[in-house]
């Protein structure tokens, strides 16, 4: 989930010295670092920051970054910052309240909406400063641009907010179920800092100590039972056991929503994702582009919003970086991020006319094709709705097995597929942390895992959009969950741009591995739960899966449905009970029903050949 995150603050080291009372300076060319910039809230609280401005007279637009992976270590690693001092930009580089140089204590994301606020209009107001601020950052730095936005700071004139959600309820529970992964996100990066500022010596104060502590237990923590019992959360971040024990989409997260604040937001954003990103990323910002073209306080935020989703993993976006997972999409699958920063920002803070504004509002990156293509709108207009019905004679297990996707409708009396689901022995993803075009041998060889796949396809096939799972399930137990996902199977001796050829029947994902989930207790919606009786065959629709990808001809198109994907999600222990304090494990037996009264289908949005818009 976070994992970009981790490996961008790898190099955060240990220990932030004592905040200085003064700035220090240090002068590059053209170039001027002030470090330990004193930032003051309304409440007292003192952030810190490193600036770098131009060494010039005047005053000059403000860009800025916060984030809670050490803004020092950042200035140490990143060019941006003295790239946009260059191009004639004061940047602000922020540790956010409890974190590093900052004072205050530190719960993630709930300070961010006021502090943001504060920040902000800071910079508005430094004596360096024109009055009008941008910002940047991808994951927990992309969300808190968010978070400011929904404050509404008058002098916030444009974001850039990368991979990031803009629902926290789907953030923490995507699917209803508690993603694993915020463990690595703990215990590696949050927890070393927090020790150093108390001068507590029980473990690691670095990254690079705290992470080798931490793999040995991972796999525990991820297995352990109850949710609730981590003790060293209960010291260094107590807020954990908040939200695991909120399981519901209510007005309790509205701390780190903003999907109910776009009306107020004045400040046009370019969405930044990948397909391969977390899923929080692409559903964020095409949730976000949405009801900012949509909603947005003002004509300039609605009709300036862009969005641009990539081939990209999370924090992946380089311009050299052109492989995710096993395929490499070509030497235009790579972005020069720093540019594309500076492009956007000249236009919006500087009222430079680059060209920017004359482009249609969407750039996606179309896989199978490895080509770039603007549209007018998410989602596109022309797409069409298509079925591909799950069929089988009751022996899909696998891909050995003999599950079929059709466009015909099931008979009247063809048999269920059935599957028994044991959360002591969950589906354990191997490559969780790594993402991309992926494999997917290891699911689809287990005994827990239906596969259902096309025929070799007779023409090239684009699917753009939404990919919705609509699933007839029984279980025998009152409650467990549905992990489905979509994969492009590729023919024997396939070539692609790196000159790799691939092995006959090869699947390999499309979007990324944690899209295409369900407890089944949410599948009347995330605010309330219904259990399943036990017996009785309920439809449920899975979606937030986004792609673009276009199956080639002589590929064949396979979706995969079982009930676990750790440690992305915590396998569910099908009791029917609060899942945070529950202990018991209980096997399930899974039916999937495919027949004239229950035609499970997976429905695609399928793209008219031919019908490309202009291409950057």
């Amino acid at each position: 989930m976070l994992l970009g995150a981790i490996a961008g603050a790898a190099r955060a080291t240990s220990a932030a010295e004592a905040p200085a009372c003064a700035a220090e300076l240090e002068s590059h060319p053209n170039v001027v670092v002030e470090r330990r910039v004193e930032i003051p809230l309304r409440d007292g609280v003192k952030l810190r920051a490193t600036l770098v401005r131009p060494d010039a007279p005047g005053r000059f637009p403000a860009i800025v970054y916060r984030t809670p992976y050490s803004q020092e270590a950042y200035a140490a690693e990143s060019e941006f910052p003295i790239k946009a001092a260059r191009r004639g930009y004061l940047v602000f580089l922020v540790d956010v309240r409890g974190r590093y140089t900052s004072d205050g204590e530190f719960e993630a994301y709930r300070n961010e909406k006021r502090d943001g606020y504060d920040v902000i209009e800071w910079a508005a107001a430094h004596p360096r400063s024109d009055g009008r601020v941008g910002s940047y950052g991808q994951s927990y730095p992309g969300f808190d641009q968010w978070l400011a936005l929904s404050e509404a700071p008058p002098h916030y004139v444009a974001a850039v907010p990368s991979m990031t959600p803009t629902s926290s309820h789907h953030f923490f529970f995507q699917g209803g179920a508690f993603n694993l992964t915020w463990f690595d996100w703990f215990m590696p990066l949050i927890v070393p800092d927090l020790r150093r500022r108390a001068g507590d010596d029980s473990g690691p104060w670095d990254y690079a100590g705290a992470y080798a502590a931490w793999l040995p237990v991972r796999r525990d923590y991820y297995m352990q039972r109850p949710l609730i019992g981590p003790p060293l959360l209960r010291r260094w971040a107590p807020y954990y056991y908040d939200w695991i024990q909120h399981p519901d989409d209510s007005d309790w997260w509205r701390f780190g929503d903003v999907e109910r604040d776009f009306s107020r937001m004045r400040t046009p954003v370019y969405l930044v994702t990948g397909w391969y990103d977390n899923n929080y990323g692409p559903v964020g910002a095409t949730r976000g582009f949405d009801g900012m073209r949509t909603q947005a306080a003002t004509p300039e935020a609605r009709e300036r919003t862009k969005l641009i989703i990539g081939p990209w993993t999370h924090s992946s976006i380089r311009v050299s970086n052109t492989r995710f997972g096993a395929i490499d999409f070509g030497p235009n699958a790579g972005l020069d991020f720093e540019a594309f920063l500076l492009r956007w920002f000249d236009a919006r803070l500087k009222g430079i006319d680059n060209g920017i504004d004359a482009e249609p509002p969407v750039r996606l990156f179309v896989m199978g094709d490895d080509v770039w293509r603007f549209e007018k709108e998410w989602p596109l207009a022309r797409a069409q709705s298509r079925s591909w019905y799950l069929r089988s004679e009751g022996d899909a297990v696998g891909a050995a097995g003999h599950g079929r996707l059709a466009a015909e409708l099931p008979g009247s009396t063809e048999p269920a597929d059935r599957y028994r689901f044991d959360p002591a022995n969950p589906i354990w993803d191997e490559q969780f942390e790594t993402a991309g075009a992926l494999d997917q041998a290891s699911f689809e060889s287990r005994d827990d895992v239906l596969v259902y796949t096309t025929p070799p396809l007779e023409s090239d096939l684009e699917v753009t959009g939404e990919m919705i799972a609509e699933i007839f399930v029984s279980i025998d137990q009152p409650d467990t969950d549905l992990a489905v996902r979509v994969t492009d199977v590729y023919p024997d001796g396939t070539s692609y741009a790196d000159g790799t050829s691939y092995a006959d029947g090869t699947s390999y994902a499309i979007n990324g591995p944690e899209a295409g989930y369900l407890r089944l207790r949410y599948r009347e919606g995330f605010d309330h739960q219904v259990l399943m009786k036990p017996g009785h065959i309920e439809r449920v629709r899975i979606g937030d899966m986004l792609t673009s990808n276009v199956f080639k001809r002589g590929h064949r198109i396979r979706l995969q449905v079982t009930s676990s994907r750790a440690p992305h999600f915590d396998p569910n222990p099908n009791t029917g009970t609060e899942i945070a304090t529950e202990t018991r494990l209980q096997p399930v037996d899974v039916s999937i029903h495919h027949d004239a009264a229950h035609p499970s289908r997976l429905i695609l949005p399928i793209v008219p050949r031919g019908s490309n818009d202009a291409r950057p």
